[in-house]
């Protein structure tokens, strides 16, 4: 155990002490598959505590309870994004699909990838590039399913080409002024299709002007009850208990709350509910009106499937291999940092392998919207999972990780519970699209919180320098500097929506997206050195500052939970 450790153990990095050379899990190793071949060296060890560290007496309340709340936390938006791929793919996929590819990408990637704390789930990039493949499809008048099939084979082969030629490394170029603008990206999509819907019902002729109101009503009821209740644990209402109750469960509590105020007047106001089977078929419907098969027929279901069509795949699947390469390796970045505490070493190249080879083809094959490591999710996992410390300063309190359960059982079990939500059909079909439609657009209040990108625009809506909020750029540049850098971030982020939403135009975001990292290397042109390093850096990474206490303010649960769950139910 010792020599395991002296392999695994972290310094600036965790290094293989058994190759020749000393590599990093972000170096290039210069051999074919080297940094898989070294991330399985370095995991394979650990595979059987993965499994029974959860268990342990002293650990065994906190990985519950992390179940428990991770649960809720991954199926909320399984149901949300369900419903947004069946209304942008004209009913190619629903909600009980997103749930299966939820549960099952879960369930392999937690038994085999390298970092199994990271939550897979749906993202607001793969679901607008989603939209963006089956536009194409249309383009060309050539059936969608058979099409997403041989996307998704492609996008197979090229994560796993990417997986096997060490290209993770490229990650180490990749900083905070892309993820910002990543992070944006997402925080956009979510608000602006959330509330997308709702305006346009007012356009609608078929609906009439009591429907429309009263949507927007169940709307603006579940963005404000999940807003309230999720900084709950702040106020000092009520036993503390009741409040974290409140506030860990805020989407779910809003969700039903909204729900069922519908169910009151659906009768008189005709809502539109959400469309779910409760025979557990795929929602697709065929020419002879029957469902299609779980399996899809890469050959063609309705109507032969044009052999040039598979080469047409590959450019949609270039996108999403983008795509994934990105949402999957930012997030583990996240989840790796130093300052989480982790003592067992990364694997993104395992990561990103068991990903290509395992749970895209299955997605490929049963015809299912793709998962990929979501941000929010596997943070608030991490999160959960963590026992703090917290430390005097004379300047404030700051928050220390002194522990984190890290192994694989959580992230399993919670996979299965939201497999066995399928369960849960027949009482799907009775939330209301307006409500969905609200968890939508709190998601992309609540992920503006903590980025920095939108941290530093608020700072435009501030006259007075006095005023400011002291981060510590701002303490050390001068102002214009700071708006520099912010207008560079804003315009990247503008360019990169008009290119989503234009659809002449979509295909080629994530190329975009991509080559952030290039922008972020020609900024040395505009800014000197000491300046990218204030700008482009985490609020938290110098050393000299502290979270400064508040009154009344909840800073830390020791148990696990602390004040940035209050994102809980979000999946970018």
């Amino acid at each position: 155990m010792a020599e395991a450790e002296a392999v695994y153990r972290y310094e600036s990095g965790y290094i293989s002490h058994s190759a020749k050379k000393d590599y990093g899990p972000l170096d290039f190793t210069g051999k074919l598959a080297g940094g898989l071949r070294l991330d399985i060296r370095r995991r394979a060890p650990l595979f059987c505590s993965d499994w029974t560290d959860a268990f342990m007496p002293e650990n065994f309340q906190k990985s519950v309870s992390s179940i428990l709340y991770l649960f809720i936390a991954a199926l909320a938006p399984a149901i949300t994004f369900g419903s947004r791929f069946l209304d942008g793919t004209n009913g190619q996929f629903g909600v009980l699909e997103m749930i299966m590819s939820t549960s099952i990408s879960g369930l392999i990637f937690s038994t085999f990838a390298g970092q199994p704390l990271s939550i897979l789930g749906a993202t607001g990039p793969f679901l607008a590039y989603t939209l963006v493949v089956y536009d194409l499809a249309i383009a060309v008048d050539i059936e969608f399913m058979p099409f997403y099939f041989w996307t998704c084979m492609w996008c197979s082969v090229f994560t796993i080409l990417v997986a096997v030629f060490d290209l993770c490394a490229l990650m180490k170029h990749v900083t905070m002024f892309s993820e910002d603008i990543f992070a944006g990206l997402i925080s956009l999509i979510f608000i602006i299709d959330g509330v997308r819907p709702i305006i346009e019902n007012f356009t609608e002729s078929r609906l009439t002007l009591t429907n429309c109101m009263f949507e927007t009503l169940l709307f603006i009821w579940t963005f404000g009850w999940a807003t309230y209740l999720s900084s709950f644990r702040r106020t000092p209402w009520t036993f503390r208990a009741i409040r974290n109750f409140g506030a860990n469960f805020a989407v779910t509590i809003a969700l039903v709350s909204g729900s069922a105020m519908a169910a009151i007047y659906s009768n008189d106001t005709g809502l539109r509910m959400l469309q779910v089977d409760a025979d557990f078929a795929p929602n697709l419907s065929l020419s002879d009106g029957s469902k299609r098969p779980w399996i899809v027929n890469p050959a063609g279901i309705d109507r032969p499937f044009p052999a040039w069509g598979i080469a047409y795949a590959v450019l949609p699947a270039i996108g999403f291999a983008v795509l994934g390469y990105l949402d999957q390796n930012l997030t583990s970045v996240i989840v790796n940092r130093p300052s989480n505490n982790l003592k067992k070493p990364p694997a993104y190249h395992l990561d990103l392998f068991v990903r290509g080879a395992l749970t895209l083809p299955v997605c490929a094959v049963l015809g299912l919207p793709l998962s990929v490591a979501s941000t929010v999710p596997s943070i608030t996992h991490v999160i959960s999972l963590t026992t703090y410390e917290v430390q005097q300063l004379p300047e404030g309190e700051r928050k220390v990780p002194t522990k984190v359960v890290e192994q694989r059982a959580t992230n399993f079990l919670i996979h299965v519970l939201i497999g066995l939500a399928l369960f849960l059909a027949p009482v799907l079909k009775f939330l209301p699209r307006a409500v969905l439609q609200g968890v939508f657009f709190y998601m992309g209040i609540a992920s503006l919180t903590g980025n920095n990108l939108f941290d530093r625009l608020k700072l435009w809506l501030i006259w007075d320098p006095a005023r400011y909020p002291q981060y510590h750029y701002i303490q050390k540049l001068p102002i214009q500097r700071v708006h520099l850098y912010t207008l560079v971030q804003v315009v990247c982020l503008g360019i990169l929506y008009g290119l989503k939403a234009i659809k002449e135009t979509s295909v080629v975001f994530p190329f975009f997206m991509a080559s952030l990292a290039i922008i972020r290397k020609a900024l040395k042109c505009m800014f000197t050195e000491e300046e990218l390093k204030q700008l482009d850096s985490l609020p938290g990474d110098d050393d000299e500052e502290v979270e400064a206490s508040k009154p009344g303010a909840d800073l830390v649960n020791l148990e696990g939970q602390d004040e940035t769950s209050k994102k809980e139910e979000m999946a970018i």
